[in-house]
């Protein structure tokens, strides 16, 4: 029941991408491997947790904070709440954190009965044959062909793409002071508390996105932290009277037609405080942001291509552009569920 550290992995297993918390605080060069009993259990968003009790090499006892994925991204793995009892004896593996002491990213899971619960996509059969989880969702269905070519369907995140400007990003003086005093403990996330523009799309990982008509209006619905964004179709400009908020205020138009048509959103009004994408999280964002999002559909109506634009003097010196940043798949099966964040 001793903790043991086993070899530097010679490829470092990933997470998966919609994690919320910094991944940057496990030490993910090393893999640690505990065996003790389950004392506790929560299988809700942003992440499953499992409490552990070990006994250390002094013979005492530690309990280990196991932090899992998402509630919806393990379910959809085919982990279904109910499979970590209290009581149990297990063997966990995963990455110890360099901040907290007794806390691990845990990825893979031994139960009693030989059963290896595999908690991330990356995540590789450890001690069993007989496997659960991993790899792909259960309900992602086998390719799709589109029976008409629109974009009013469910969406699931395939990659995001870094854009070329965050390797060296071209940050206002104060933009740059701030970006690197961002401690990633100050994320909104941990604390459950509304996420907003861009990352409630940059950041929404493995969680579907829906597109809907609402009258005039397109609604785009997320599934992480539950949002709803009205894209106002019938409005040429952002009115003066618009208020701030997380989300913003948003206005839409088409541009193109038949296979080439794009959905253009142009959004300001955003009082969220962080420009978070891929290759960049916690760098500052001003009430003067504006944005230019665009969908567009492949010729096969079976992909969601989006690209972006920003503009904010308050954090960049020029407008930043990210090209075909993200892809999202159809995916008939799957349906959007309700995120419903609980803070620990």
């Amino acid at each position: 029941m001793n903790t043991r550290l086993l070899f530097p992995l010679l490829c470092l297993l990933c997470i998966d991408a919609q994690a919320h918390h910094s991944n940057a605080e496990y030490d993910r060069s090393v893999v640690t491997e505990l065996t003790g009993e389950i004392d506790r259990v929560i299988w809700r968003n942003p992440h499953v947790g499992l409490w552990v009790d070990v006994i250390n090499e002094n013979g005492g006892m530690d309990t280990w904070r196991m932090e899992a994925a998402d509630l919806l991204g393990t379910q959809r793995r085919g982990v279904s709440v109910g499979t970590f009892e209290v009581g149990q004896q297990v063997t966990v593996a995963g990455f110890s954190s360099t901040r907290r002491e007794a806390h691990m990213l845990v990825t893979n899971v031994l139960l009693p009965n030989d059963l290896e619960v595999l908690l991330t996509g990356a995540a590789q059969p450890r001690w069993s044959e007989r496997i659960l989880g991993g790899g792909n969702w259960v309900a992602a269905a086998a390719e799709s062909e589109a029976t008409q070519l629109d974009i009013f369907r469910v969406w699931t995140q395939e990659r995001t793409n870094r854009p070329d400007f965050t390797e060296n990003p071209p940050f206002t003086s104060s933009a740059r002071a701030a970006f690197e005093q961002y401690d990633s403990y100050d994320d909104p996330a941990l604390q459950c508390i509304q996420l907003g523009m861009p990352r409630v799309i940059t950041f929404a990982g493995p969680h579907p996105i829906e597109f809907a008509q609402r009258g005039e209006n397109i609604v785009l619905i997320g599934e992480y932290f539950d949002i709803e964004r009205v894209i106002h179709m019938d409005q040429a400009t952002i009115p003066d009277s618009a208020q701030y908020s997380p989300l913003g205020y948003s206005i839409g138009r088409w541009e193109g037609g038949g296979n080439e048509r794009a959905l253009i959103i142009e959004t300001e009004k955003i009082n969220y405080p962080y420009f978070d994408i891929r290759g960049m999280s916690g760098a500052p964002q001003s009430m003067e942001a504006q944005y230019t999002e665009r969908f567009w559909l492949n010729a096969q109506g079976t992909e969601l291509h989006y690209d972006f634009t920003m503009t904010d003097p308050n954090t960049f010196t020029e407008t930043v552009i990210a090209e075909d940043y993200a892809v999202w798949k159809w995916r008939p099966e799957i349906r959007i569920m309700p995120y419903q964040c609980e803070v620990d």
